[in-house]
């Protein structure tokens, strides 16, 4: 079609491309509509829009009332203002229906994002050098240029001026102009809170604006100090010029001073020397690479005596997706280890694994995930000691990672405009930020090359090459921190619940995901002069993520904050073989999501158990019951019913008991099977069934019904114990059989 309408407007040397001369002979020609003379353009848009899949009536160039409403429909969704009826096709519009983006929502789109990106289309169109973008609900690299073409629009740069991409310019433009805070207010329909709200949205922070678009209020402060505190910025909950910037580039501000640094040329006693004085805590060093890159014993003690930790990272080329295919990958993951247990690295440290290119998404499936796959093959095979980590770009990293291919991110950030970086937000499990190449203290022996890294404290290093650092230390200071406010709030005489209790409720609301209808029923009414009196108290540690010994790999910590406080409000059910809302507030609400996910899957009902067993306790991020989530639930309950029966033990001693040793944690799973299913798998299999089927407990089936309908109604109208038998059985059989995989594993 593209091809036709170049045919139509007289040019000779077609392309599959909607260029800049297909745009500016289209301009030049006008709209095509009912009163455009050249059919066989009539025609193309006509068709055009069946292939986006509205009407385009006949395909006769007719224009006709069916074509018109499809054409209105298109146009809407694309966000663009509607007086009546649409006739015309512009050029812009004519350009977006020849490309592949989308103006609905597809493959889980997120709605926050659609509503940015329709506003942003709307409020932009009428400026030369601003095209139509998607409104799929998907961040994306051309969704992220045209936020910043609309963010130079309100610097007040013209058509000429305007980049695409953040420049000098732009960045004058934001320390200057851009700062918003609670209270600001845009006074149009455009101005730079909208903007902001965008910039959050497409990191994947705050809700649909709503009726709020413009306004910045506290809540919407309450999540930019929630995005400053995942980047490691200060918290002044305010639009500020760093903040702007981690929202838009890799970098964020490229300026900022890291904890760490990594670099390719061993350290010595003078450069060390400089690398302390700047401030520098951690270095990261290579296991091998010659005497070019490669870590030594010396090296590892000048960097432990000098106070500081170290991270190991293995690359051999890496540099080119030549490098990347599974036997390479296990070669690299066998390289690494052997290394690693010469310098007696201890166990569970993190091997970072580098994607030293740009990869792009096709290059990561057909390449790098089956290379991360002889990775940990390989890491397994030799006894699994270390945990793998990659090192690359944005999209890189989230991709492994929900490919359970890697538990740490070093993200490669200061590559800004790599196409994995671009259009991408901050991994969730980034460890380092790697945002600046840079030379300290030149022109002095000293003078040393590093990069300059952000730290998030999901990864300190390693001190020690002879006593092993415990991973989790990080997580206890945090919980120790919150139990002495815990015993603040009460000694004010707040006694209505336990010192365990708000420190779990504190966890809880780290997240925004356990706030469904019920949920206060379910986990317990929040103390929110609590969880207010705790953000407003100064000197709170880092959030620190929490490691099972045996799987290296994370607990969801705000999960088990929910999961805890439904055992400790209702229980173990009596009968046991009946489900109450301790079942529904940790696994079984996990359970009937993914019976939800199966029912939205659309396979036949015999494939339910092959669907549920790929999904429960997974590394992959497909699941409602991922592997981080079954471990939140085995800790709700074995460490809730301890502390249901003496609620004066703190969390962190609970804790610190059930993850000392790899042993202590697989003893987790095994006192889950027997505490709740008195190591009977049949009666785990009921249970899991009741959870579907169950209408005894009338307050549990009306909470269940209403999550059901609130997370899978637009699916299925069916409430679940109305799932086909077959379905629920096979998922039900699929969960106690986990159960038991866990406990009996060694």
């Amino acid at each position: 079609m593209t091809r036709a309408l170049q045919h139509e407007l007289g040019i000779t040397a077609l392309s599959d491309n909607f260029g800049p001369t297909t745009y500016s002979r289209l301009v030049a020609y006008g709209n095509v509509g009912i009163g455009s003379s050249n059919l066989n353009m009539r025609r193309i848009a006509e068709a055009a829009l069946y292939c986006k899949g509205y009407s385009g009536g006949n395909i006769d160039g007719s224009f006709d009332v069916a074509t018109q409403t499809g054409l209105t429909s298109a146009v809407r969704n694309m966000g663009l203002p509607i007086v009546t009826v649409v006739t015309d096709v512009t050029p812009k519009v004519f350009r977006a229906l020849l490309n592949m983006d989308a103006y609905v929502i597809v493959n889980g789109g997120s709605e926050p994002v659609q509503v940015c990106q329709r506003w942003l289309n709307g409020a932009y169109v009428g400026r030369g050098q601003f095209y139509i973008g998607p409104c799929d609900g998907h961040f994306s690299r051309n969704v992220q240029v045209a936020l910043v073409y609309a963010i130079q629009y309100q610097l007040g740069m013209t058509d000429s001026q305007v980049t695409g991409y953040i420049g000098p310019g732009t960045i004058a433009g934001l320390k200057s102009q851009a700062i918003v805070g609670n209270g600001s207010q845009d006074s149009g329909p455009t101005g730079w809170v909208r903007l902001f709200q965008c910039a959050l949205a497409f990191n994947n922070y705050g809700n649909r604006w709503g009726e709020g678009g413009g306004t910045f209020n506290a809540d919407m402060e309450r999540i930019v100090k929630v995005f400053q505190r995942f980047c490691m910025l200060p918290e002044s909950g305010m639009g500020d010029y760093q903040t702007w910037m981690s929202l838009l580039v890799s970098t964020g501000d490229p300026d900022r001073r890291g904890k760490a640094i990594d670099c390719a040329i061993p350290l010595n006693s003078t450069t060390i020397r400089t690398v302390k004085q700047h401030g520098y805590e951690i270095v990261g060093r290579y296991l091998t690479g010659g005497t070019n890159k490669v870590l030594t014993h010396s090296e590892i003690a000048l960097i432990t005596d000098n106070g500081m930790s170290f991270f190991p990272l293995y690359q051999e080329w890496g540099d080119a997706v030549q490098y990347f295919d599974y036997n390479q990958g296990f070669a690299a993951g066998q390289a690494a280890c052997t290394a690693a247990r010469g310098f007696g690295i201890p166990y569970g440290t993190v091997l970072y694994f580098s994607v030293d290119f740009d990869a792009l998404d096709t290059e990561i499936t057909s390449a790098v995930i089956p290379h991360f796959r002889g990775v940990r093959d390989a890491v397994a095979a030799d006894g699994g000691q270390y945990a793998v980590g990659v090192y690359g770009c944005r999209n890189t990293c989230i991709r492994l990672t929900s490919e359970g291919l890697a538990s740490r991110s070093f993200v490669s950030g200061m590559s800004t405009g790599y196409s994995g970086n671009l259009g991408y937000p901050l991994p969730d499990n980034w460890a380092f930020d790697q945002i600046k190449n840079m030379v300290l203290s030149p022109g002095t022996a000293g003078a040393v090359e590093i990069d300059n890294n952000i730290v998030s404290g999901r990864d300190l290093g390693i001190d020690s090459v002879t006593r092993p650092r415990d991973p989790n230390d990080g997580f206890y200071t945090m919980l120790i921190w919150l139990e002495a406010r815990a015993g603040q709030w009460r000694e004010q005489g707040h006694l209505a619940r336990s010192a365990p209790e708000l420190v779990a409720q504190f966890l809880r609301m780290r997240s925004n995901e356990f706030g469904f209808r019920g949920s206060g029923t379910v986990f317990g009414e929040l103390d929110s002069g609590f969880i207010d009196f705790v953000r407003g108290y100064p000197g709170r540690p880092d959030d620190r993520p929490l490691r099972d010994p045996k799987y290296l790999w994370d607990s969801d910590v705000d999960h088990f904050g929910a999961s805890f406080g439904a055992v400790l409000n209702h229980g173990i059910p009596n009968p046991n073989n009946t489900v109450n809302l301790a079942d529904f507030g940790t696994w079984g609400g996990d359970v009937l999501s993914v019976l939800g996910q199966f029912v939205q899957s659309g396979l036949p009902n015999s494939q339910a158990y092959e669907f549920a067993v790929e999904r429960l306790a997974t590394k992959a991020d497909n699941s409602y019951l991922s592997l981080s989530d079954y471990m939140a639930d085995v800790d709700a309950w074995v460490i809730g019913q301890q502390s249901k029966a003496n609620p004066s033990i703190p969390l962190s001693t609970l804790f610190k008991q059930e993850y000392a040793t790899p042993d202590t944690a697989h003893n987790r799973y095994a006192g889950f099977f027997a505490r709740r299913f008195s190591l009977n798998a049949n009666l785990a299999k009921v249970v899991a069934g009741n959870m579907f089927n169950q209408t005894g407990d009338a307050e549990t089936a009306l909470i269940r019904d209403a999550f059901w309908f609130d997370q899978f109604g637009s699916i299925t109208s069916l409430l679940p114990p109305l799932v086909a038998g077959e379905a629920r059985d096979g998922v039900a059989q699929a969960f106690a059989d986990l159960v038991v995989k866990f406990a009996s594993a060694q």
